[in-house]
């Protein structure tokens, strides 16, 4: 449309737990010559975390937060609203690695959990736990192996099947789950919004103002789409946009999952499904399907492409919309013909070996990302950490975090991308009826 303001954020795009908010108040910009003690980019829970702790532990400082978006809008808040605090997707790993993971989940856990509490976050926040299913017996040995994962650093689980499984979820298509008790079920928009709205005083917020180039000198200077601002530092939280920056160009890729929320289920569909009004499932096979129950509507998260552009025109949001119907009324027969309201895409930055980004990257500059899909309380934790580390200190969370990070890089382009889809095609065949 002539004379559409492109900065402004495009609500067609946006995530239903972004949808379902109320509208928020018009966007502050950053525009003209500014200078600031700290820059933060990107405002996730990670550059949230860390402009957090800037301001916290420099008060006199000024702090300056940059999103390309609105907050909760972005990658943050289009997840499916798991703060997973068990290491149980990294069984491939030995003990000390996963307990390293696992301090740095519970760290961000409790941060989160102290600031919704304290602030009054209206965010859905549920401490129901969530699920790690398979749908086949033949996958019961996967679900094993995450428990010698877990029993390994002594966490906690519980192993659900049978009628036991269907009490909760209101469908006998899963085998077997295991219970992880202290996940958080939550609107990740809300979340984003209620934390940037509850920042310290000296943390300043420009929305709508896409970084585009970064100028490291003496000091570091920023050009966004309508002005520019110059700090000592910068502390990089843009995940998977991070490489059109010019940084982390083979240490990150893309992957993009399309999600879709129901419109409310009516009277006769939540009396002939049962099971709990809320709950979650991951699957354990790569590439089979999120699902929430989030009181009255169903939320789906499948469908994986290499990309990073989560745009989507009419056409597709139409197939996903029928596609994720298809793949709830295959495990909810009942719900057959439930539609679906929202549709959208969320992009995460895989790393070729689980390793995260975390640390300086050059004089002023310091990143953390990469967390490969589960990073509400590790990015939460790690950014803290990281603002921590760009002042100087040193804690165990730091040491963790540095311990964990080192991604090996991944093969050029075209050659990343051939690979990548050669990779999501076997893992689509792999997953079966899991998906």
């Amino acid at each position: 449309m002539a004379g559409r303001d492109l900065l402004t954020t495009d609500l067609s795009q946006a995530s239903g737990w972004y949808a379902v908010l109320p509208e928020p108040a018009p966007a502050k910009r950053l525009r003209g010559e500014q200078t600031a003690d700290w820059v933060v980019a990107g405002a996730g829970v990670t550059g949230l975390a860390a402009a957090r702790r800037l301001g916290e532990l420099e008060p006199e400082a000024r702090i300056v937060l940059l999103d390309q978006h609105r907050l909760g809008y972005g990658a943050s808040g289009r997840n499916s609203g798991f703060i997973i605090d068990a290491p149980c997707y990294t069984s491939a790993f030995d003990a000390d690695y996963n307990r390293r993971l696992m301090r740095l989940f519970r760290a961000g856990h409790a941060g989160l959990e102290t600031l919704v509490k304290h602030h009054g976050i209206d965010c859905g926040w549920s401490q129901t736990g969530h699920l790690c299913a398979v749908a086949a017996a033949g996958r019961v040995p996967d679900l094993e192996a995450v428990c010698r994962s877990l029993d390994s650093v002594g966490d906690d689980y519980d192993w659900l099947e049978g009628r036991s499984l269907e009490a909760v979820i209101g469908t006998s298509f899963y085998h077997a789950a295991i219970r992880l008790p202290r996940t958080i079920l939550l609107n990740p928009a809300a979340l984003c919004r209620g934390l940037g709205a509850t920042l310290p005083p000296n943390v300043e917020v420009y929305e709508e103002s896409p970084v585009r180039r970064i100028h490291v000198g003496v000091n570091v200077r920023i050009d966004c789409a309508e002005g520019s601002i110059e700090a000592k530092h910068l502390l990089l939280a843009t995940n998977a946009f991070t490489p059109a920056l010019g940084y982390l160009k083979r240490q990150l890729m893309p992957i993009l999952l399309y999600a879709s929320l129901s419109r409310p289920l009516d009277p006769a569909q939540r009396a002939a499904m049962g099971g709990d009004p809320e709950w979650g499932l991951t699957p354990k096979v790569a590439m089979g399907s999120t699902i929430r129950r989030v009181g009255d509507r169903m939320a789906i998260r499948n469908v994986v492409r290499h990309s990073s552009d989560f745009h989507m025109d009419r056409d597709l949001k139409a197939r996903l919309r029928k596609i994720h119907g298809k793949l709830l009324a295959k495990r909810f027969p009942m719900l057959a013909g439930l539609e679906m309201e929202y549709s959208w895409g969320g992009v995460v930055a895989m790393t070729a070996d689980y390793s995260s980004v975390f640390g300086r990257l050059e004089p002023g500059l310091f990143a953390s990302m990469g967390y490969n899909g589960v990073g509400l309380a590790r990015g939460t934790a790690s950014g803290a950490a990281l603002a921590e580390y760009a002042l100087g200190g040193e804690s165990g969370l730091i040491d963790d975090a540095k311990a964990l990070a080192g991604p090996k890089p991944y093969p050029p382009r075209p050659f990343l991308d051939i690979g990548a889809a050669v990779t999501l095609a076997w893992k689509r065949l792999r997953v079966g009826g899991e998906r």
